[in-house]
């Protein structure tokens, strides 16, 4: 090898083909192999003047000092660190996702043992530091779960379902210890939640059932089917102990929505002449909306009955919505089981109801039931004349 020294005299030996091979490091003096000192691509040989062990024992003695300065450095220049750092994460974005991810497979032992440790050293911490990043970030983080939940819907679930069957028996014990050391402050919790979002819950859960209602429906039949008598006995068991607390409840009900009552009696009713008895709650909603919850000839809001077009007298209609209006609790009393087209023209001038509005009312029950106007008279002029 040949010795040379560079301009401020520290010796450098170099290869038969000219390459640094060895340097005199600038804080032992002694003449080391240039593996020993690290790179530094502005030093003689591209190596730093000073060799590793020198640099260890100099960050050693002043460790604080060290941390200090680089400390002050960078809140002096924190503005051009994060730009540099966005900069180069945005040019190296795969990259960097497959390093972290290949560290992560060949570390993953590790990694949770060491978060597991930080959570159990620093948990009343981290807790504080979680919660009031979420109250700060509420709205950003809700946006931000939902979006990667609609892109990645398919995924999640895959992955939930998996990690459920692989830990079905370990999930089970640690929620039933959990529920059994939390339990007052996990339904304190539950209840509070339920207050504070009970619109955005029942939204929730009534999407999900009309996105679902057939794969519903078949679990409830299949579960009901395995588990008759246990169900039959739960109930039975709860209605004995809660015998007052259910009369009680169903009797507030019904004062507050008679609407329903009425319904569930005008049901019962076309049961009884064997006639269809369809008119759901939602069903009763909709007309009671469609006529803005007034009577369907006057509009007036005061003591409507639900009136069946076509009477349970005749044999035919039922208790359904394409039969069934509300009307003025008099104008029910007269029309009793006659034909609504001969009782309107008949009491019309009596009552004073506007033609318009009947023909409007017409006009309605034939579009729900498929027919025409012209049709639609015939068909309950038939349904009178031919009563069974």
């Amino acid at each position: 090898m040949v010795e040379k020294k560079n301009r401020r005299g520290t010796r450098y030996y170099e290869n038969e083909d000219g390459e640094f091979a060895a340097k005199e490091c600038t804080g032992c003096g002694e003449v080391k192999i240039i593996s020993d000192f690290n790179k530094d691509k502005r030093g003689p040989g591209r190596r730093q003047p000073k060799c590793k062990s020198c640099r260890r024992n100099y960050h050693e003695k002043n460790q604080t000092s060290i941390s200090d300065n680089r400390r002050k450095y960078y809140e002096e220049n924190r503005a051009w660190f994060s730009e540099r750092n966005c900069k180069y994460r945005e040019e190296n974005q795969a990259s960097i996702a497959e390093y972290k991810r290949k560290y992560r497979e060949e570390n993953r032992t590790s990694i949770s043992e060491y978060h597991r440790k930080h959570y159990e050293e620093n948990r009343d911490s981290i807790l504080r530091k979680n919660r009031k990043y979420y109250e700060e970030n509420r709205a950003s983080l809700s946006e931000k779960a939902r979006n990667y939940r609609e892109e990645n819907h398919d995924y999640i679930l895959e992955r939930s379902r998996k990690y459920y069957e692989e830990n079905r028996v370990s999930l089970a014990e640690h929620k039933r210890k959990n529920r059994e050391e939390n339990y007052t402050s996990i339904l304190e919790n539950e209840r509070k939640y339920r207050e504070e979002n009970r619109t955005r819950i029942s939204e929730k859960q009534r999407k999900y059932n009309e996105e679902n209602r057939d794969s519903i429906l078949r679990k409830n039949r299949k579960y009901k089917e395995e588990n008759r008598d246990s169900i039959l006995e739960h109930q039975r068991k709860y209605h004995k102990e809660n015998h007052d607390y259910i009369l009680d409840r169903s009797r507030k009900y019904y004062e507050e929505n008679p609407h329903v009552a009425a319904a569930g009696r005008h049901r019962r009713r076309a049961r009884k002449s064997a006639l269809p008895d369809t008119l759901t709650k939602e069903k009763l909603e909709e007309i009671t909306d469609r006529f803005h919850g007034g009577c369907a000839l006057t509009g007036c809001t005061d003591g409507t009955h639900l009136d069946h077009v076509i009477p349970l007298a005749t044999g035919h209609g039922g208790t359904t919505e394409q039969n069934m209006i509300p009307l003025r609790a008099d104008l029910n009393y007269s029309k009793n089981a006659r034909c609504i087209f001969d009782w309107f023209y008949d009491v019309k001038d009596h009552f004073n109801l506007p033609q318009t509005k009947f023909d409007e009312l017409i006009e309605y029950l034939a579009d729900i039931n498929g027919m025409t106007a012209d049709e639609y008279e015939g068909y309950v002029r038939g349904c009178h004349d031919n009563q069974r």
